[in-house]
């Protein structure tokens, strides 16, 4: 949703948690080297670009790389909060408090 305080703001709590600028980078268009964080990512931005339109074989390749039911709720769950959140940090023009990560 291009929503810069977001990305500045996730892109910090990322690199805290401990993944790297490069990792956090690929992580804005569903880049991963590991296979269940590029599998979860590659879900996100379908459920957000298709508006949750998803196939049977998406939630397949989920479970597939070893995600539950109930994981896969909570990775729904994590888009439809931060989607919430954009889109109140963009309306509001939330000015940016974090370091300015640049969108891709």
């Amino acid at each position: 949703n291009r929503c810069e305080y977001c990305l500045a703001a996730h892109t910090v709590l990322g690199q805290n948690a401990g993944a790297s600028a490069a990792e956090m980078a690929e992580a804005q268009i569903g880049k991963a080297t590991d296979d269940k964080t590029a599998a979860a990512l590659t879900f996100a931005l379908k459920v957000v670009n298709q508006r949750a339109q998803m196939t049977d074989a998406d939630i397949t390749t989920l479970r597939n790389v070893g995600f539950n039911e109930q994981q896969i709720v909570e990775i729904m769950a994590h888009v439809a909060l931060n989607i919430f959140t954009n889109y109140i940090n963009i309306a509001l023009d939330t000015p940016v408090d974090f370091p300015r990560v640049e969108l891709i």
